[in-house]
C-alpha cells in the first residue's frame, strides 16, 4: 500500500508520545514493504525533503501554523495526482485540511483524547500568578480547536481510538471508530540483565540498589515533582533507593536546585532528554516505574514500554492509563486530588509514597508474561497483540481493517471495531 502520514511533529522536532508513535509506525510500515510518505512541519535545520530509513519525509518549510491545513491538503492532492496514495493516516488535528478537502481516498485519524480534556492538563501546568492569568487564554484556544475536532471527526472515514474510555465515548456519539492500543517493540524494550548492569555502572548505582524510574517531559502537569517529593520521603527509610529521571523541561532546573547540596543529590539521576530507543537501558535498569501525571493522558507509550520491560507501574488514574494498568495486577493506580481544593497536593505525594511501598514490598504487580489478557473489559487479546504490540503487528492488523474498508459496502457501515 501507498501510505500518507500527516503529523505536525516528528522526532526531528522533539521526543514525545505522538512523535514516537509516528516514527515507529512509519518504520514498521517500510519494514512490511509499504511505500510511505510522511508530511510534517518545517525541519529545524531548513531541510525540505529527505529519505529516512526508507521513508520519504516532506517538510513544509516556511508554512506558519495557521496555514498548515491548507498547505498540507495541497501537497496531498499533488501526491494523488502523481499516483501516490491508498490511505491517509493523520494524528489528532493534523489532517483537518485534508479531511475538509475530501481528497477521495480513505482517511483515518489517530486520537489520543479529546481536545477539551486538555483543559485539565493546562490547569495543572501553571505556576504563579502569571501562569494563572494566562490560563483563560489557553482555555479559549482549546475550545476553539475543539470545534475543529468535531468537524474533523465528522469528515473522516474512521477514528482510531488508542484507549478504551475514548473508544466507548466515540461509539456512544455514533462515530466510526476502531480501537487499537499504542504498542511498542519488545525487540528493544525487554528485560536485559547486561543492560541493567552496564547502565547502573555508568550511573554509579550499586547492583543491589532499588531503582525508581520516571520518563516524561519535566513539567508540572507531568507530575515529575510529585515523584521527587515522594522520593524525599522514602529515601531516609530506604538507604539503597535511587531515582532516575529521563526527560527535560521547564521544571527541571527548579527540581535540580531543590536537591543540590543535600544528601539525596547523589541518589537522584537527571539523565535529560534522550532519543526514544536510548531510553531502553533505563527501563532495563529500574525496579519500579512511576507515572504520577496530572495531565489528561491517552495511553502513554512510556507505560507500555515499562510493562514490556517487565516493570510494575505506579501511575495516576488518568485518561487511558487504566487500559494498561490493572490495579493490583500489573501495577497500582493513584487517585490525584483537585488543584483548587488542594493547592500543594500533599495527598498526591503521600499517596504515591504509600503505593511505592506497596509495590516494592508486595511483589505482585508485575506485568504477566505474554498470555491472554483483557484490557478495559473488552474481549480477550494477547499481550503480544495489544500492550506489548510490535508496530509491525499493529500495521498488519490495520492493513487488514483498511483492506476491508476499501470495499464499498463495508466502508458505508456506520461503525467498525477491531481489537
Amino acid at each position: 500500500m501507498k501510505l500518507v502520514f500527516l503529523t505536525k511533529r516528528t522526532t526531528v522536532h522533539g521526543f514525545g508520545g505522538v512523535e514516537t508513535h509516528v516514527w515507529s509506525l512509519t518504520q514498521m510500515a517500510v519494514e512490511l514493504g509499504h511505500e510511505v510518505v510522511l508530511l510534517t512541519t518545517a525541519h529545524p535545520d531548513g531541510v525540505e525533503e529527505e529519505e529516512r530509513d526508507g521513508c520519504r519525509v516532506v517538510y513544509l518549510a516556511g508554512v506558519p501554523p495557521g496555514r498548515w491545513w491548507k498547505q498540507s491538503a495541497e501537497v496531498v492532492r499533488r501526491l494523488l495526482r502523481q499516483g501516490f496514495g491508498d490511505l491517509i493516516l493523520s494524528y489528532n488535528l493534523a489532517g483537518y485540511g485534508v479531511a475538509a478537502s475530501k481528497v477521495g481516498i480513505p482517511h483515518y485519524a489517530f486520537s489520543s483524547g479529546r481536545t477539551l480534556d486538555q483543559l485539565v492538563s493546562e490547569w495543572h501546568n501553571w505556576s504563579g500568578l502569571a501562569g494563572l492569568a494566562a490560563y483563560p487564554k489557553h482555555a479559549l484556544a482549546l475550545c476553539y480547536y475543539a470545534w475543529f475536532e468535531r468537524r474533523l471527526w465528522a469528515r473522516l472515514d474512521g477514528i482510531i481510538a488508542t484507549y478504551d474510555a475514548l473508544y466507548e465515548s466515540l461509539l456512544r456519539q455514533g462515530r466510526r471508530t476502531i480501537l487499537c492500543y499504542n504498542g511498542t517493540d519488545p525487540r528493544i524494550f525487554r528485560p536485559d540483565k547486561t543492560l541493567r548492569e552496564s547502565t547502573r555502572k555508568v550511573l554509579d548505582i550499586p547492583p543491589e540498589a532499588t531503582v525508581l524510574l520516571m520518563v516524561a517531559t519535566v513539567n508540572r502537569q507531568k507530575g515529575i515533582w510529585v515523584g521527587v517529593e515522594a522520593f524525599r520521603s522514602l529515601a531516609p527509610i530506604q538507604p539503597d533507593l535511587h531515582l532516575i529521571i529521563v526527560g527535560d523541561g521547564p521544571d527541571r532546573p527548579r527540581l535540580e536546585a531543590s536537591l543540590r547540596g543535600s544528601l539525596l543529590a547523589s541518589r537522584v539521576h537527571f539523565v535529560g532528554a534522550v532519543p526514544h530507543q536510548a531510553t531502553a537501558p533505563y527501563f532495563a535498569t529500574a525496579d519500579l516505574f512511576l507515572f504520577p501525571t496530572f495531565r489528561a493522558e491517552g495511553l502513554p507509550n512510556a507505560i507500555v514500554e515499562a510493562m514490556a520491560t517487565g516493570l510494575p507501574v505506579v501511575a495516576s488514574d488518568r485518561g487511558g492509563i487504566r487500559s494498561a494498568v490493572q490495579h493490583g495486577e500489573t501495577g497500582l493506580l493513584l487517585s490525584l486530588g483537585c488543584r483548587v481544593l488542594d493547592p500543594v497536593r500533599k495527598p498526591a505525594h503521600q499517596g504515591l509514597v504509600a503505593l511505592v511501598h506497596r509495590a516494592l514490598s508486595a511483589g505482585d504487580c508485575r506485568p504477566p508474561p505474554a498470555q491472554g489478557y483483557q484490557p478495559g473489559g473488552h474481549e480477550p487479546v494477547t499481550l503480544a497483540g495489544v500492550l506489548f504490540l510490535v508496530p509491525l503487528g499493529f500495521l498488519a492488523q490495520l492493513r487488514q481493517v483498511v483492506g476491508r474498508l476499501l470495499v464499498p459496502d463495508v466502508r458505508d457501515s456506520h461503525v467498525r471495531r477491531e481489537t
